[in-house]
C-alpha cells in the first residue's frame, strides 16, 4: 500500500483499496457515460469505475468526461481518458475543449520534466469531440498509483517521519510548477485528488487543464477576492495541501492558524515554511522554486 510514501510503513486512516473491477457493460459506467471500452484514434482502452465522472458545463454546451482506463492495443499501461463533447457552441463548452487542447500543446512541449504526464493519445473530431489521455503512473506490483488524497489524514499527525516525507513529495511538486511558472502558465485547482503518488515518494500532476470554471477546492484569497491567481495562487496551495497532511485538516483560505497550532511538535523551520506559503499577501509568499528549495532541505532521503 503506497500509504508507507508519505505515513511510513504501517497506513494509519485508510484501509485498501480493493482491486479494479474491469465493467462489461455500458451500464455499470453511470458517472463517466463513456461504456466498458473507448476507441481513440486506433487505440482502444477499458474503461475503470473509479475514479470517473461526467459532468455539463455551466452553461450546458458541452459535457466533459473522465475516467481511468487500461490500454488494450498495444497492451498495457493505465491512461487517465478525458473527453469533450460539445452539443453547443457556447463560451464555456469552447473555453473547455480549448483547455483540453491547450494541455495536450504544453504537455508536448515539456515532455521530459519530472511530474508532468505523458501524453498518450489526442484526437479531435468528429462531432465536435475532443479527447486526451495521458499516462496514469503505476505500482512495482503494476497497479496504478493512489492520488494522494486518499492519505489526507483525519487529526494531526504525530509520526515524527511523515513532515519529512511531506516536504519531500512537495518539494518535487514545486520543481514541476516552476517549469510551468517558467512558461507563464499555472494551474490555480491544485488539489490532493489531482496530485499521484509514485513508489518513491514523488508527486505527478494528474491533469493541467480547468475544463469548467469550477471553484477551487484549497483556494487562495486572491480567487476568492476576484476569481483570479498566478503563480502565487499555485504556493498558496500547495502550502494548503501541506497544512492539511500535516494537522489533519485544511487551511482557512483567508487567515489560517499556524501549524504550531494544532501539532505544536511540528520543527519549527518546517513550519515557517509552511505558514509562509499561507500568507494572505501573494507578493509576500516565496515562489514555487524558493518553496521547493526550502521544503528539500527539510526532508530527509525518502526509502
Amino acid at each position: 500500500m503506497q500509504a508507507g510514501n508519505i505515513y511510513g510503513d504501517v497506513h494509519l486512516y485508510h484501509q485498501a483499496a480493493p482491486p479494479p473491477a474491469w465493467s462489461s457493460s455500458p451500464a455499470d459506467h453511470p458517472s463517466s457515460g463513456l461504456g466498458p471500452e473507448v476507441d481513440v484514434g486506433d487505440t482502444a482502452y477499458l474503461v475503470h469505475d473509479r475514479p470517473s465522472e461526467a459532468r455539463p458545463t455551466g452553461d450546458g454546451g458541452a459535457v466533459v468526461r473522465q475516467a481511468r482506463c487500461l490500454r488494450l492495443n498495444p497492451r498495457g499501461g493505465f491512461g487517465w481518458l478525458r473527453r469533450v463533447e460539445v452539443r453547443e457552441s457556447t463560451p464555456l463548452a469552447r473555453r473547455a475543449r480549448q483547455a483540453l487542447a491547450a494541455e495536450h500543446e504544453l504537455l508536448v512541449e515539456l515532455a521530459g520534466v519530472p511530474g508532468l504526464p505523458a501524453v498518450l493519445q489526442f484526437a479531435e473530431g468528429p462531432g465536435d469531440v475532443t479527447t486526451l489521455v495521458t499516462a496514469w503512473p503505476e505500482t512495482r506490483s503494476h497497479r496504478p498509483c493512489d492520488p494522494l488524497d486518499v492519505l489526507l489524514p483525519g487529526a494531526p499527525v504525530r509520526d515524527p517521519g511523515v513532515p519529512a516525507r511531506v516536504c519531500h513529495a512537495l518539494a518535487g511538486l514545486c520543481t514541476t510548477l516552476a517549469a510551468l511558472h517558467a512558461r507563464r502558465t499555472t494551474h490555480g485547482a491544485l488539489t490532493p485528488a489531482r496530485l499521484l503518488m509514485l513508489d518513491d515518494g514523488t508527486l505527478q500532476l494528474r491533469d493541467l487543464a480547468r475544463t469548467e470554471l469550477e471553484p477551487p477546492e484549497y483556494p487562495a484569497p486572491e480567487q476568492l477576492a476576484r476569481g483570479a491567481g498566478g503563480p502565487w495562487t499555485d504556493v498558496h496551495q500547495v502550502g494548503a495541501i501541506a497544512y492539511h497532511l500535516i494537522t489533519g485538516r485544511q487551511p482557512s483560505p483567508r487567515a489560517p492558524l499556524p501549524v504550531r497550532a494544532w501539532v505544536p511538535e511540528v520543527p519549527a523551520d518546517l513550519a515557517d515554511t509552511v505558514d509562509a506559503a499561507l500568507v494572505p499577501t501573494p507578493t509576500e509568499r516565496p515562489d514555487a522554486a524558493t518553496l521547493g528549495a526550502r521544503l528539500r532541505a527539510l526532508a530527509r532521503p525518502v526509502r
